[in-house]
């Protein structure tokens, strides 16, 4: 059912994701050059970042620094180019999320789960599909599941030793180089089983920031980590600081979402509603899980869990210290749910609020939902709002090679290999979440439209603001 990619080593993965998806990779890459002429960055600055990026890689990661050379070659382009436009796409994904871990004593059975609500913008079900999960399967290392697009932005999110992860983009400015979030994550997944192993990496390796505060960037991310020793983490970091929370000290339960709790955000560099409104609807959305959490705690299980992520309640708790509470019968802060819609898009083009609406639109949306048991050797997945959409049961213990795989197909209540009737149906339709050739040019001629689109709508908005500023 999923994307596998199989090679011998990880030149070969970059070569073979390259040439399988040639014409998608092609634009992806020529999107994140023309987004830096858009925005004024310096030729020769970018070469010389990509340059050092590389050797980073050389230094901390060589096995990454093999994938994009292999890309690079699958492609014909110079590994630099590959590794701007890598940074330059992550940076540019407005990304929002909400996610949640529980371990013994807080499940039923004694399970271990995560939880991500993934929130992106439309232009990423461009550049992936509908379906946003493939299978990373080099010899020599650990098989995983990972969400995105191979080289670029792949986050893993299952290995075959059962650690599991769950991401959260978040703003800072206490910026420098080093690795980024996702090589960092990929490191862990091919390298580690526990938690501790996990944090490890992120503690011996120079850790790559991307300042921002105005929209929170994929490039920094909160990370959960869970193992199947019935143990869980939360790591928030900035470039020279780092803090991490164990699911014991809160009763086997974690929640994270688009700002730093647990690093001061003093250090990080990190900011408070009242400094950028715009992370207010984060405040909500963690304050709303943690009050989940704590209902249900004792009882949470795959259908408890799939509850919480289908949630549309509101909480402003935090929010008062900074003069921002509502009731819940006044309109809903931006971005305030767990499950995200875009509620205020028409109240903002009725007001004429144009920039909102399109922040609105391109921030508060969960493309899809995905429940990780790694003990059941499943991902259950939404290919849209989890209110809304059908959870797929996706086996994973024969690709991934999971130890336990044969004891796990006899306790889950599926059938391994299934595909709910309704997404079949649309697969041999139109919406195909595997991909082929014609999707392919599909989503490379919708990433081509939207990029258009956006260009006029960024005009459009400094049009009207200067008409304003002039009145």
């Amino acid at each position: 059912m999923l994307w596998t990619i199989e090679a011998k080593d990880d030149y070969a993965y970059g070569y073979t994701a390259g040439r399988s998806r040639e014409r998608l990779f092609r634009e992806v890459l020529s999107r994140a050059a023309a987004g830096l002429s858009k925005a004024g960055a310096d030729p020769a600055g970018v070469v010389e970042k990509a340059r050092r990026h590389l050797d980073i890689l050389a230094q901390c990661y060589p096995a990454y620094l093999e994938r994009v050379t292999g890309l690079s070659r699958a492609l014909g382009m110079d590994p630099r180019e590959v590794a701007a436009g890598s940074l330059a796409v992550a940076s540019a994904l407005k990304a929002g999320c909400t996610n949640f871990a529980a371990v013994p004593p807080a499940t039923a059975e004694d399970k271990i789960y995560v939880s991500w609500n993934l929130d992106l913008a439309p232009l990423f079900r461009l550049l992936i599909g509908r379906m946003p999960l493939y299978i990373r399967d080099v010899q020599g290392s650990n098989p995983y599941v990972c969400m995105g697009f191979p080289v670029l932005f792949g986050v893993g999110v299952m290995n075959g030793d059962g650690l599991c992860a769950a991401v959260n983009s978040v703003g800072a400015t206490d910026a420098g180089e080093g690795l980024t979030f996702f090589e960092l994550n990929n490191l862990a997944m091919e390298t580690q089983s526990t938690v501790d192993g996990a944090v490890g990496v992120w503690k011996d390796n120079p850790r790559e920031i991307v300042p921002g505060l105005a929209m929170a960037i994929l490039m920094n991310s909160n990370s959960i980590f869970a193992d199947m020793g019935g143990e869980a983490v939360v790591i928030e970091h900035s470039h020279n600081h780092m803090a991490v929370e164990r699911a014991a000290g809160h009763d086997g339960v974690l929640a994270s979402a688009n700002h730093h709790q647990f690093l001061d955000r003093a250090l990080s560099g990190g900011a408070d509603p009242d400094i950028e409104p715009m992370i207010a609807g984060s405040f909500a959305r963690l304050d709303r899980m943690w009050e989940l959490l704590e209902i249900f705690h004792g009882r949470i299980e795959p259908r408890i869990a799939k509850l919480i992520a289908s949630d549309h309640g509101l909480n402003y708790k935090s929010l008062v210290a900074f003069g921002m509470a509502r009731k819940e019968y006044d309109e809903r802060i931006d971005d305030a749910t767990i499950c995200c819609h875009p509620w205020n898009f028409f109240r903002h083009l009725k007001r004429f609020e144009f920039e909102e609406a399109v922040i609105e639109l391109n921030v508060a949306r969960t493309l899809n939902s995905m429940l990780m048991d790694p003990e059941g050797c499943t991902i259950w997945l939404t290919l849209g709002n989890p209110c809304r959409r059908q959870y797929i049961p996706i086996w994973l213990g024969d690709a991934l090679r999971m130890e336990w795989a044969d004891k796990a197909r006899e306790e889950i209540g599926y059938e391994p290999g299934l595909v709910p009737r309704a997404h079949r149906r649309r697969k041999d339709v139109l919406r195909r979440p595997n991909p082929t050739r014609g999707s392919d040019y599909a989503r490379s001629a919708g990433i081509s439209l939207f990029a258009s689109l956006d260009r006029m709508m960024s005009a459009s908005v400094v049009k009207n603001n200067a008409g304003t500023h002039e009145m």
